[in-house]
């Protein structure tokens, strides 16, 4: 549908153009070059170029100027946040090494229970706590 409107808006532009001729074309163009030939319009245009000439170069010396000042307060941020970065860097590794060392007291505890149960399986194997049932005395 689109594509149907656009070669017909463009066959229209064509007949229409083709009918009015070359007149109202060669009319434009005179009345431009007038208006650019103008010694006003060319008197303005050269005020403009200097305008525009003048705001570039305070624009450029107010770089100069301001372009020290902005430096050392990047610089000085940089150094606030590479400082704050170590910071946490060192945050986080100290609390990386608490987990770690609470994980081998953890496995160091279970280590002694698990030693410590098979010392006491060891004695009871070995007769140091022997059972006492009904049927047999406590001396023998």
């Amino acid at each position: 549908m689109k594509r149907f409107l656009f070669i017909s808006g463009l066959a229209i532009g064509f007949v229409v153009g083709s009918r009015m001729g070359r007149g109202p074309y060669e009319s434009l163009e005179r009345n431009a070059r007038k208006i650019v030939e103008d010694p006003e319009v060319q008197r303005k245009a050269a005020q403009a170029r200097d305008t525009a000439g003048k705001a570039a170069q305070d624009a450029a010396e107010t770089v100069k100027e301001k372009a020290p000042v902005v430096a050392e307060t990047a610089k000085a941020k940089a150094a606030d946040l590479a400082d704050t970065a170590k910071d946490k860097a060192s945050e986080a590794k100290g609390k990386a090494a608490e987990k770690k060392a609470e994980k081998d007291a953890e496995k160091d505890a279970a280590k002694t229970e698990d030693e410590l149960r098979e010392s006491s399986e060891d004695t009871a194997a070995a007769g140091g706590d022997a059972e006492v049932g009904e049927d047999r005395p406590l001396s023998s």
